[in-house]
């Protein structure tokens, strides 16, 4: 039953990111999606067992997406202003500072925690994660910040 559960939510998601792809939805759309979503999700589901994960996210998770329109406004000024300051320059502006997470986590939540951070941050067009490091409970980001943005703050409660 939870192979069941999992194989239809990963089929709404793969379904889900489909449509929002698209600048209008028609029944050739719907149709086309849910044909490509099913062996996506069928991939999706395989593969977690492949690589033995177990996520266990959290409801409370849902709070970094409060922030996340705030800081893609914020991050989408400041990589535009970033490209006029330094059209010439040899060195690209940023930074790189990490992320601390929880350290009192069991391990499938933790490993979910990541993955979920790590995309929720990604989405954000001036920082990106290049390191995740699950033994000292943190991810490296390169931000072209120099402040920490909301997501960041979210993502590290």
């Amino acid at each position: 039953m939870a192979g069941a559960v999992e194989l239809v939510w990963w089929w709404g998601a793969a379904v889900g990111v489909w449509l929002l792809t698209l600048s209008s939805v028609t029944v050739p759309d719907l149709v086309v999606a849910a044909a490509c979503g099913l062996p996506a999700a069928v991939a999706a589901v395989a593969g977690r067992r492949a690589v033995g994960g177990r996520w266990r996210p959290r409801a409370g998770w849902l709070r970094w997406a409060a922030a996340l329109p705030l800081s893609v406004l914020g991050d989408t000024a400041r990589v535009f202003w970033t490209a006029v300051r330094h059209a010439g320059d040899a060195d690209a502006p940023g930074r790189v500072r990490e992320v601390g997470l929880p350290h009192d986590e069991p391990e499938p939540v933790a490993a979910a925690r990541r993955a979920l951070a790590t995309v929720t941050l990604c989405s954000t067009p001036g920082t990106f994660v290049i390191d995740d490091d699950p033994e000292r409970h943190r991810l490296v980001v390169h931000s072209l910040s120099g402040k920490t943005s909301l997501v960041e703050k979210a993502v590290g409660r």
